[in-house]
């Protein structure tokens, strides 16, 4: 019987190392999966603020080029109006005049 109790012992502690070799190796892999996770989200967090910063200068720039555009077609609206309907046209070189300031 003594050996059996002894078998039955170092049967108990077998079982109880190795429960705590798995409850420590998940623990450290959780932890390394933990700080992946937090590397990974700090690491997206900046990509998508640098995005919108992006975002922000294109969008800028997308309405100075609106801009741009709404002002040359009333441009090319008034020069379209112009010759139609008023009957002007552009001025040919001899009509043209140079008017030059001086400095005073």
């Amino acid at each position: 019987m003594q050996y059996s109790e002894w078998l039955r012992r170092q049967h108990k502690m077998i079982i109880k190392t190795l429960s705590i070799f798995f409850l420590s190796t998940s623990a450290f892999f959780s932890c390394i999966y933990l700080v992946k996770q937090t590397y990974d989200y700090k690491n997206y967090f900046s990509i998508t603020d640098r995005l919108k910063v992006e975002i922000e200068e294109l969008s800028f720039h997308s309405n100075v080029l609106i801009e741009e555009v709404q002002y040359f077609r009333n441009q090319l609206t008034l020069r379209e109006i112009a010759q139609k309907n008023l009957g002007m046209r552009a001025p040919s070189k001899k009509e043209k005049f140079l008017i030059f300031k001086t400095k005073s």
